[in-house]
């Protein structure tokens, strides 16, 4: 797993820290962490992935690579972090158990809003009030997600009117390059 040396990028890890525990109901819910490649993005992301599993909020951690761009990995995005979460919370599990017992097919659809809304928002919304402390997802290395459209869909997704309703103990700390689409 990439992670920082030890002591270094102290200040950053702290920011990001600091929003994580950050209890302000008004916090902002999503930080986009950019910048060139090879600037230790991830290894910031899995840092404090690593951190986040330790103290107990890491919600889940999805990496997209370059090299596996074939998979298209953007389709299992959102079943994987919302799999994370059922293993994690078991009120997110109870909640996700009525969802897909009502429609079995949204582990399969290619629909990645109804998946939003349905795997991952719907669910938290039920079960956020039985989550003690914030809940953190890592999506790490957007800009190697694949092609301009499935970034599109995936940044519509986060920038939704829906996701500006994430429960406040929700986070998500999404790193890739700054390219011009993201």
């Amino acid at each position: 797993m990439k992670k920082c040396l030890e002591n270094t990028r102290t200040e950053i890890l702290q920011d990001i820290i600091n929003w994580v525990n950050d209890t302000d109901p008004d916090a902002r819910r999503i930080l986009w962490l950019h910048g060139q490649a090879g600037r230790g993005k991830s290894a910031i992301a899995h840092t404090i992935a690593s951190w986040l599993k330790d103290v107990g909020g890491l919600g889940s951690c999805f990496c997209f690579s370059r090299d596996r761009q074939a998979e298209r990995r953007e389709e299992k995005m959102l079943t994987t972090i919302s799999h994370d979460l059922a293993g994690r919370y078991p009120a997110f599990r109870r909640a996700i158990g009525r969802v897909l017992a009502e429609d079995p097919s949204l582990k399969t659809t290619s629909d990645l809003l109804q998946q939003w809304q349905k795997l991952i928002l719907e669910p938290l919304s039920k079960a956020a009030s039985s989550i003690v402390g914030n809940v953190v997802v890592v999506i790490d290395a957007l800009d190697e997600s694949g092609e301009v459209l499935s970034r599109k869909h995936i940044l519509s997704l986060l920038t939704s009117k829906e996701a500006a309703n994430m429960p406040p103990n929700f986070r998500v700390l999404l790193t890739s390059r700054a390219l011009p689409d993201i």
